[in-house]
């Protein structure tokens, strides 16, 4: 790589979701669950954008279905065509930018258990997480004829996730699975590590609830303990299964909460870094340069005034459907 409401189908075959929903802030507050594993987002923009950037606990791949995209991670950058995906790991900080407007999109954004659960008696052990935790630049890409048929799934993604039946949830799941397999077709990791065990995500587990239920920093002895493994045990074992070290994780968890905190409320940015772990304001502020690109002031200004006191819509807007 180089540095949803009622669905119709225009002229050109793109899937408009109508009403358009102002956009909600970090995907992070979604609250995908169990149940609801699952989160499309439709997003059209009208005219080029400033790069933004977020971060969130789901895994996120999203699909250009026209006009172009600049899509930025830590390691590199790309401009996406469409047609083509872009992949975001666990807690991965991420950013976009459009190039060329008109352009619209298809987001999904997937609860991780949902790829380590499952597995089908012929799919010889696939592991559905591993292009969500190489490098970007490693992760499958679409070229050539293939195109057309990623933006066909992304097409029936849309008009499934908006229909009314209560077979929705299925249909989502199944295409979802279906587009992950087309863009796979002959694509390997890098280095292809061992799946990981049975099991190892029901071990670690406690260790990922005493995270998202609790506001202070975890040490890795604590959630170590909480999964019933030793430090250097829990270590290897998070590593492997998310991709993304526990300290990591657990930083980005909290840094993710005090952002979304930051859009809801109007508190202040100083109740918020105490709120969620960190030292004092100035730490807060030092994180969120190094993972959004900008003050936690500037963010909110920039990202959390429609959720604080909606007004018109924007030229740029998402329309969103919960599967839940």
């Amino acid at each position: 790589m180089n540095s949803h409401p009622r669905a119709s189908t225009s002229r050109a075959g793109v899937v408009q979701l109508s009403p358009l929903i102002p956009a909600e802030g970090p995907l992070l507050g979604l609250n995908l669950t169990e149940s609801a594993p699952v989160h499309v987002g439709f997003v059209r923009a009208d005219a080029p954008t400033h790069p933004d950037y977020d971060m969130h606990y789901g895994v996120e791949i999203g699909v250009v279905m026209s006009g172009r995209v600049r899509r930025y991670w830590r390691s590199c950058q790309t401009d996406l065509q469409p047609g083509q995906v872009w992949y975001c790991g666990i807690w991965e900080p991420h950013g976009w930018e459009v190039l060329t407007a008109p352009c619209e999109h298809l987001v999904l954004v997937l609860l991780p258990s949902l790829l380590v659960d499952t597995g089908f008696p012929s799919d010889g052990g696939r592991d559905w997480l591993a292009p969500f935790r190489v490098s970007p630049e490693d992760r499958p890409q679409v070229r050539g004829q293939l195109r057309q048929r990623v933006l066909w799934l992304a097409r029936q993604l849309a008009l499934r996730a908006a229909a009314p039946e209560p077979e929705h949830r299925l249909w989502v799941r199944l295409l979802t699975y279906e587009l992950l397999l087309t863009l796979q077709r002959g694509w390997f990791p890098p280095v292809v590590p061992p799946a990981p065990p049975s099991g190892s995500l029901d071990s670690l587990g406690e260790a990922v609830d005493l995270i998202l239920r609790t506001h202070h920093m975890i040490t890795v002895p604590e959630a170590a303990s909480a999964a019933g493994m030793s430090s250097s045990a829990f270590n290897r074992a998070f590593k492997k299964l998310t991709g993304v070290s526990f300290a990591r994780f657990a930083l980005r968890h909290r840094l993710g909460q005090a952002a979304l905190q930051l859009l809801r409320t109007r508190d202040p940015i100083k109740t918020v870094a105490h709120e969620w772990g960190f030292t004092d304001d100035s730490h807060l502020h030092r994180c969120f340069l190094r993972h959004y690109g900008c003050s936690p002031g500037q963010y909110r200004k920039r990202r959390g005034l429609q959720l604080l006191a909606p007004g018109p819509r924007t030229r740029n807007q998402r329309a969103t459907v919960r599967l839940g």
